[in-house]
């Protein structure tokens, strides 16, 4: 059976579809000897039975489908299950006049009387094709026969598909591929585990497994990454909207894909565009960390969207292989690395710290390189470690080509929630449970703590301020740190600390008066210390109210601003908890 010919029959043939109906045979009951009176394609739905055609057996199960052409005796005998089939009658001929070559091809082919049957490689396509052909025939309008037509045009389109690529006497179906290619063809419909196990015959949990066993995710877990491609690409190529987007791939309630999708991204929907967009104009990358080649598996596709994916403010990144040497160039993803049992294999340093690393991270550290310090890392060095991945932030934004070239870069944004970057941290090194445990614990201690502080805090003002510059840097309510007393914590900032929008201000020393918080938490390092020592001995600082009730608390601006992670995060938390709930 040559299948190009067959295929360029059908492609000439004037087309009628005479009938579609689906028959069911109980156990035992027998379908008496008939003679077929159109071309006729058979497909099993459930159940088991031999059938005859012209004599020639072969066996009916599910996902099994066979042609015959008119004329063909039919006889199906041996039911041992319920037997449930669709069975669709057309009439095909080469309209005249034709081509004499093509009437000689149609004389040799018959592919409209040619007898053969297989069980199926991509059972549910056919199915979810025919399902749609039953209820569009039941319909009176022409509208509805027209959709038939179309309909049938598509399985046969399956059909030979199948036929060019199986060996008819060999080739066996295969459960998973047919589910992902069934999740590829119909993500925006709804979609259960239970359903592509009864598509295709088999247990829930058999279906399960299976995926576990061949991609190393779930069935439900793969529809999403299907669904997020989806909605990637929509993104990028479109302008339409988010509740569109939503309801494209499958998702009601726009809220709740935006929250999928940020949690599958890093990123929201309407962040991602605009990184995107951003990006174009730099020649966004896609970039694959892989050891692997790839391969000719024909679930290829499915196997790349098991893979975890990482959106940066460069383009993508997605990870075939967990990187085992990664490179950072911000000490605060040492921490986040630290916080999910890892650690880098290289980090810079903050430039006004004395010590090499984190002293707070010391104890937890094994042997890492000094890349140098964030504002000037050290290539040299960098490129020597042969790094798997390297991560930096807008901070490299002018050595972000040259970073590439020595191992594949992305890059996030310094000043972004640590939490978000938690979860990124987390897919890269392929620990996002571990980090779902971390926010989870810092969310019950300050949900404790928030209680707690309300009661004993009664509404007085916190203000943190960093003496520098021969000023004094006011962090106001939406500075990433700051949000932590204030958002996270209840703490109440002063009037002049509540901004949307800056995320510091600068005050002179004569303004602090009229800052007039009741506590003052100052945040030093060694840079600016003289600065600050020589702020709190002037009379203006100590005619503070706050500084006169003793309401004042040293800090470390290595804590509190350069190490942005869920350690030193909880460290400032834990800081503000024992000066406030556990002072005399």
């Amino acid at each position: 059976m040559i299948v190009e010919d067959h295929l360029l029959l059908w492609n000439h043939a004037s087309l009628k579809v005479l009938e579609v109906k689906r028959i069911e045979l109980p156990i035992g009951e027998q379908l008496h000897t008939s003679q077929l009176s159109a071309s006729t394609l058979i497909y099993t739905i459930q159940g088991r039975g031999r059938l005859l055609l012209d004599g020639e057996e072969q066996h009916l199960e599910n996902g099994y489908v066979c042609h015959a052409g008119k004329g063909a005796v039919l006889t199906i005998t041996d039911i041992a299950d319920h037997l449930s089939y669709y069975m669709i009658q057309y009439k095909a001929t080469l309209p005249l006049p034709c081509c004499q070559d093509l009437l000689q091809l149609m004389d040799h082919t018959e592919p409209f009387e040619i007898q053969y049957g297989f069980a199926a490689l991509h059972a549910a396509s056919l199915l979810i094709i025919l399902a749609r052909m039953e209820q569009e025939w039941s319909q009176p309008e022409a509208m509805a026969k027209l959709q038939v037509k179309s309909l049938f045009y598509q399985f046969i389109c399956e059909l030979m598909r199948e036929l060019q690529h199986r060996r008819l006497n060999h080739a066996s179906p295969d459960t998973v591929l047919q589910a992902t290619r069934y999740m590829d063809e119909n993500y925006a419909e709804p979609i259960t585990v239970d359903k592509l196990a009864a598509l295709l015959n088999c247990s829930s949990r058999a279906m399960q497994r299976m995926f576990k066993k061949r991609l190393s995710l779930g069935p439900i877990d793969y529809l999403l990454q299907v669904r997020m491609d989806k909605a990637r690409e929509l993104l990028c190529r479109t302008n339409i909207g988010l509740k569109d987007i939503s309801l494209a791939i499958g998702y009601v309630d726009s809220y709740y894909f935006s929250r999928l999708f940020k949690r599958h991204t890093g990123v929201s929907p309407s962040t991602y565009r605009e990184l995107m967009l951003h990006s174009r104009g730099d020649k966004p990358e896609v970039v694959t960390v892989s050891s692997l080649q790839a391969g000719t598996d024909p679930l290829d596709t499915a196997i790349r969207r098991s893979r975890r994916l990482v959106i940066h403010l460069k383009g993508e990144l997605q990870l075939e292989r967990q990187p085992e040497k990664i490179a950072v160039l911000d000490p605060q993803f040492m921490d986040h690395m630290l916080a999910l049992g890892g650690q880098p294999a290289g980090s810079v340093i903050v430039s006004g710290d004395l010590n090499s690393f984190p002293e707070y991270l010391t104890s937890k550290l094994g042997v890492v390189e000094n890349l140098g310090t964030k504002d000037e890392p050290d290539l040299e060095v960098l490129r020597a470690m042969l790094p798997d991945l390297i991560i930096c932030t807008e901070f490299q934004k002018s050595i972000y080509g040259s970073l590439a070239q020595i191992a594949p870069t992305i890059m996030l944004e310094r000043n972004r929630d640590w939490r978000e970057t938690l979860r990124i941290i987390g897919r890269i090194m392929g620990k996002e449970l571990e980090a779902e445990q971390v926010l989870q614990q810092y969310k019950q201690k300050i949900g404790r703590l928030k209680s707690d502080l309300a009661v004993k805090m009664e509404g007085q003002s916190v203000s943190v301020i960093r003496p520098r510059d021969n000023n004094i840097r006011l962090h106001t309510s939406v500075h990433r740190t700051a949000a932590i007393l204030y958002n996270d914590l209840g703490l109440h900032p002063p009037k002049q600390a509540v901004d949307r929008k800056r995320t510091s201000s600068m005050i002179s020393l004569e303004g602090l008066p009229e800052l007039d918080a009741d506590h003052y938490f100052v945040l030093t390092d060694n840079n600016f210390q003289l600065w600050s020592d020589e702020i709190q001995n002037t009379t203006t600082w100590k005619s503070l109210r706050a500084v006169q009730q003793d309401h004042v608390y040293q800090a470390k601006v290595s804590m509190w601003i350069a190490y942005y992670g869920p350690i030193a995060m909880n460290r400032v938390v834990d800081q503000v908890a024992k000066v406030f709930l556990d002072a005399k």
